[in-house]
């Protein structure tokens, strides 16, 4: 699930889906003013939900891993902030960083 406020996609390609145009979502918010700086992920494993148990047809016992996306702005401002639910048995999660001083 993706939250931002609607005071950055109003009237804008971001605010439907369907018309976003070329390019990626970073994209269209760095057209509004909103360039993408930093993201942090915060990402845990947890038991599901009984919805999320149904919804991703899990077996008995299976948990899930929850992954919550903030985009930052120049400023350190966050104003995109993504949900994601997986199954842990599924998907694994793998990152490449560059060290910074």
């Amino acid at each position: 699930m993706a939250r931002v406020r609607w005071s950055i996609v109003e009237g804008t390609p971001v605010a439907d889906c369907t018309q976003m145009g070329k390019g990626s979502l970073y994209a269209r918010f760095e057209e509004q003013g909103y360039p993408i700086t930093t993201i942090r992920e915060e990402i845990s494993a947890r038991m599901p939900t009984p919805a999320e148990d149904t919804a991703l047809h899990l077996p008995d016992g299976v948990p899930v891993i929850e992954l919550t996306h903030t985009g930052y702005d120049g400023q350190g401002r966050p104003f995109e902030v993504t949900t994601f639910i997986m199954r842990a048995d599924r998907n694994a999660l793998d990152y490449r960083m560059p060290v910074e001083d």
